[in-house]
């Protein structure tokens, strides 16, 4: 099973990785375009076959606190995945 990577800097985030969310997958589309320049945003879709469908808009103090990279993923623009998936499971 891969180790996750926590994300400590929005300037690291890229559109061709996965992150994980409080548990669910999601594809990094961009800063926010509406945020104010003081207080920047960030926004990511979740992947095809997640139970969740909203787009998250985050601050920076949560994108240094509650995202997670899954190494070996990598999404297109489609918002498939390629590469190892994780099997997740509950204790």
């Amino acid at each position: 099973m891969h180790e996750l990577i926590p994300v400590y800097e929005p300037s690291t985030l890229s559109q061709r990785k996965v992150y994980q969310i409080k548990g669910t997958l999601y594809r990094f589309t961009g800063k926010c375009p509406w945020a104010r320049i003081d207080h920047p945003q960030w926004t990511f879709e979740p992947l095809d076959g997640q139970r969740k469908t909203a787009t998250l808009k985050l601050n920076q103090n949560k994108v240094r606190h509650g995202i997670y990279e899954v190494p070996g993923m990598v999404a297109n623009r489609q918002s498939e995945v390629m590469g190892q998936g994780i099997q997740q499971s509950l204790f």
